[in-house]
């Protein structure tokens, strides 16, 4: 493939890895050498333990990470668009083979970049010191936003956390349209409820309180973030964006909630309780 971007998944990949500090011949020689494959609508990319010699970029579509956990349940860690790179994290298995820690499967159909390890090893073999510190900076800095973003993200309740997932949504793949910010992903409730380590119900109920509040609309399977909600996306950065949703303004007639003493979350009744004690944490994207 040429190193020139033909859609917007390649372009914001080629973005990402400037950023990253990486050269544009080292660039093109990386990008230039992937198999693209195409997934249906609900396919797995790849399970927990599968190999990892192969890491994955998004071209078309979107593409579920999950964290499946040994009760069974699964978490949903990312929710992965054009130009977002998976497959990438790992661990060492009992036979000492690097293998995926996370799975993923097509929320829509799409259009997959395949890379394999052995050809991005072989290309950062070839970079000089001063490039490969640069990007070891670089790499610091976005694990460093992602456990900042998490660690966040344990301390809110169950509404502070639906905000803030609807406000990124918003920033990675929201359309203006007239009442506000139109999320384009067709999401069920239960997709939501994995965002936030819910339950469907208390999503819904959480859904229908934002409604009430004018603070979203529904349209069919996707939702609208009304113009001044507080949940305004902002420019989506290369790296996860840390910061809360804007608080929301006394003045639209809604209360940022009261200001909190330890770590705490909502029970099914909607209850603010501290520690949480059990309640299962998500992680989103």
């Amino acid at each position: 493939m040429n190193s020139q971007a033909s859609t917007p998944g390649q372009s914001r990949l080629l973005e990402l890895l400037e950023q990253w500090g990486l050269p544009k011949e080292a660039i093109a020689g990386l990008v230039g050498r992937h198999t693209l494959v195409r997934y249906p609508k609900r396919s797995p990319l790849f399970l927990q333990g599968a190999p990892a010699d192969v890491v994955f970029a998004v071209f078309n579509g979107l593409v579920k990470v999950y964290c499946p956990g040994a009760d069974g349940n699964r978490i949903l860690v990312h929710l992965a668009g054009p130009g977002d790179v998976i497959g990438y994290a790992d661990f060492v298995d009992a036979k000492g083979q690097r293998s995926q820690m996370f799975e993923a499967h097509a929320l829509t159909s799409c259009s997959v970049a395949l890379f394999t390890r052995h050809h991005l090893l072989k290309v950062m073999r070839e970079l000089d010191q001063n490039t490969l510190t640069r990007m070891l900076e670089s790499l610091n800095g976005f694990w460093s936003s992602v456990v900042h973003r998490y660690a966040v993200y344990l301390s809110m309740s169950l509404r502070e956390r639906l905000q803030m997932v609807l406000a990124d949504l918003g920033a990675r793949f929201g359309v203006q349209e007239a009442r506000g910010i139109l999320l384009t992903p067709e999401l069920a409730q239960e997709e939501l409820a994995e965002m936030i380590g819910s339950s469907r119900p208390m999503v819904s109920k959480l859904l229908s309180e934002m409604a009430e509040r004018s603070m979203i609309a529904c349209q069919g399977r996707r939702y609208i973030l009304l113009r001044g909600s507080g949940l305004e996306p902002r420019t989506h950065p290369a790296i996860p964006a840390m910061d809360k949703p804007a608080e929301v303004r006394p003045e639209n007639g809604i209360h940022p909630p009261p200001p909190r003493i330890g770590r705490h979350f909502e029970d099914n009744a909607g209850r603010r309780t501290v520690g949480g004690r059990g309640e299962r944490a998500a992680l989103s994207g």
